[in-house]
């Protein structure tokens, strides 16, 4: 099952799958978020998701966020 990016909660981890904006695929690639698990670290209400992969943070705009599809992992 898949989700957007934006409904995630904080502490969910989850696997970056989708990504439409391929100038934002290309960033998220080159920041190594596309090949492994990210954990969110902070979602603010219609604000940025900040998610966290081998110690860099990033966050992501509301908009952007929506258009990014992640996969829960499970535990």
């Amino acid at each position: 099952m898949t989700e957007r990016l934006s409904d995630v909660d904080a502490g969910d981890e989850f696997e970056i799958g989708t990504v439409t904006d391929d100038q934002v695929r290309a960033r998220l690639l080159r920041l190594g978020f596309l090949d492994g698990s990210v954990r969110c670290r902070r979602r603010l209400h219609k604000g940025p998701v900040v998610v966290r992969r081998n110690g860099t943070e990033l966050a992501i705009g509301a908009a952007v966020a929506d258009d990014v599809r992640v996969r829960p992992l499970t535990e």
